[in-house]
């Protein structure tokens, strides 16, 4: 979807302007947010049965301009929840260290002048 978005030179319409595939990479998730609600619409529109006429080409550029904006919302949810979660592990495995170095300190200053420097010796 993305690499036919891509060979297509698929702009979408947001209120920057319109946007490439590369420039809504960078776009903040509330903005793809109110880009994909807005093309939402159109879609849900464009789908109204009409038994006259065929859908046209602009209605499929329509639903895939939608495919492509919540694609890449969604990948960048799964992103930040990703940084987000590691952030949460280093930060817990920092705060162990932490108090695994105070313990250990905590155990050496219970020890007595000579074993301490026989440690030092060792």
């Amino acid at each position: 979807m993305i690499e036919k978005a891509i060979w297509l030179h698929l702009r979408v319409n947001s209120p920057r302007g319109p946007l490439s595939v590369e420039d809504l990479c960078d776009l903040p998730l509330t903005e793809l947010n109110a880009i994909a609600k807005s093309l939402h619409k159109e879609v849900k529109t464009s789908e109204e049965e009409d038994f006259l006429e065929e859908k046209g080409s602009e209605e499929r550029l329509t639903k895939l301009r939608f495919d492509v904006v919540v694609h890449i919302l969604k990948t960048k949810q799964a992103k930040n929840k990703e940084r987000k979660e590691a952030a949460d592990r280093k930060a817990q495995k920092d705060r162990i260290l932490e108090i695994l170095a105070k313990k250990e300190d905590s155990s050496l200053e219970s020890k007595t002048k000579e074993e301490l420097r026989k440690m030092l010796e060792e």
